[in-house]
């Protein structure tokens, strides 16, 4: 990339701009055909549109994938080709499971404050839409001896059944599942367990929900989303006009009557014990988000705000089974001490905790405040928060992934946007974002606010 900032100061900050999202939409849905570049393309394009910033400043692209796109593996660079971005502007993509919007956030802030860029977009875009089948691994090597082996032709056919066996039904491509591969369990399985290891109900999980839909029914009311979501066109060619997507379409008005729906839902992971039902969980999504992270010295010069950075952050790992969800707990305690919180009760505002499943919010606020989870993996009697420390009313004010959607690295973009927004517009000073995330890892930061006086 080209170096355009000065070498490290001490006192170098980057701030966050500002934000922008594609709409999330239930996957095989509305965005079916657009691919994940389409979407981060989309993204970026609205968030360039948006803050009228002459591309010419950006140095850099950070982008998170978990849904990986095998013949464009790096999506950073995609993007500023298929824009038509200046050739100058580098990039490079992350993968850290849900936590990757977050992570290549973290990465734009250390670019700029360690000197490397003055500018840089980060985000994160998926489509489970459009994910790649793999075909089985016998079958990948019965037909490499077509292509690389020393026979061709018909004379390759021993090879190839040598190979990949001669039971056609076991070259089917192999459907995706969200699940670990060390544990061989899903994502869904990990949190009921977590759900009945610490005791957190279904119907505890059933109120969060309706809570979850309700905020966001109420933020996308008051017009809260209009600042956030861009366009994403669809179609067009052969004579066909494009039409846009501009809306959420997993947000459900009904959360009234939700709950006497939700009896009638069989557990979704466990059966038939298990408490995690389709609707406690977030949903398979599409979507992109990004952010525009700048040196404090460039906003300034370009006239944008320099009122909210990333203060601190820290990501953490644990060992995934059983407690796959639980690793952004160990994280909490690092990123307040980096923050200097020391009374998290009456200094943090606003509480953002990624809903992979209402049962991995809840059981992440009890071990927080566990005395016994400190001791087994923090090595301490104290606990993270003593308890009472979280007020539930500012948790996810605007809602949160189930009643948003979840396409993985878009999450924390989303999050970083909405709660910067959220923090200006109340006038309010930190707020925590913890997001859990595949493998065993978690990612935490706190976002602070100070408005010119």
């Amino acid at each position: 990339m080209r170096r355009t900032a000065s070498l490290r100061h001490p006192h170098r900050r980057a701030v966050i701009v500002t934000g922008a999202r594609t709409p999330f939409v239930k996957s095989f849905g509305e965005l079916l055909k657009v691919d994940t570049i389409g979407l981060s393309a989309a993204a970026v394009g609205g968030l360039l549109a948006k803050t009228k910033l002459d591309p010419k400043h950006v140095d850099h692209i950070v982008w998170g994938n978990v849904v990986m796109q095998t013949n464009a593996p790096n999506c950073a660079r995609e993007i500023v080709i298929d824009l038509n971005l200046p050739k100058h502007i580098t990039g490079h993509s992350t993968s850290m499971a849900c936590a990757s919007g977050l992570n290549a956030i973290t990465q734009a802030t250390s670019l700029i404050e360690q000197g490397h860029a003055d500018v840089v977009i980060a985000g994160g875009s998926d489509s489970v839409s459009n994910s790649e089948l793999p075909i089985p691994r016998a079958l990948a090597y019965g037909l490499a001896q077509f292509v690389y082996g020393k026979q061709k032709g018909l004379a390759a056919l021993p090879a190839f059944f040598a190979h990949a066996g001669y039971n056609p039904l076991k070259w089917l491509p192999t459907p995706p599942a969200i699940a670990e591969r060390s544990t061989g369990k899903t994502m869904g399985w990990h949190g009921d367990m977590i759900a009945e290891l610490y005791g957190v109900t279904r119907e505890a999980q059933e109120q969060f929900t309706v809570k979850s839909h309700a905020n966001a029914c109420a933020a996308r009311d008051k017009g809260y989303f209009e600042d956030e979501v861009v366009p994403v066109s669809i179609g067009g060619g052969a004579g066909k006009p494009k039409r846009e997507c501009t809306k959420d379409n997993l947000i459900r008005a009904d959360y009234a009557t939700m709950g006497e729906k939700f009896a009638k839902l069989k557990p979704a992971f466990r059966k038939p014990s298990g408490t995690i039902t389709a609707a406690t969980s977030s949903a398979l999504t599409d979507g992109a988000s990004c952010v525009l992270v700048m040196s404090e010295e460039k906003a300034k010069a370009l006239g944008f705000p320099t009122d909210v950075r990333l203060k601190s952050w820290h990501f953490s790992a644990i060992d995934p089974y059983p407690q796959l969800l639980l690793a952004p707990v160990l994280g909490w305690g690092p990123v307040l001490q980096k923050a200097g919180i020391t009374d998290p009760k009456a200094q943090i505002d606003l509480w953002e905790i990624h809903e992979a499943f209402a049962a991995q919010v809840l059981v992440t606020i009890k071990c927080l405040q566990s005395s016994e989870f400190a001791q087994k993996h923090l090595g301490t009697s104290t606990p993270v928060l003593p308890e009472g420390t979280i007020d539930m009313a500012k948790v996810n004010v605007n809602g949160g992934s189930i009643a948003i959607g979840h396409p993985f690295a878009a999450t924390g973009g989303r999050i970083v946007t909405s709660t910067a927004n959220e923090l200006r517009r109340t006038g309010k000073r930190h707020a925590l974002l913890s997001i859990c995330a595949a493998g065993g890892l978690g990612g935490v930061a706190i976002l602070e606010h100070v408005p010119k006086k």
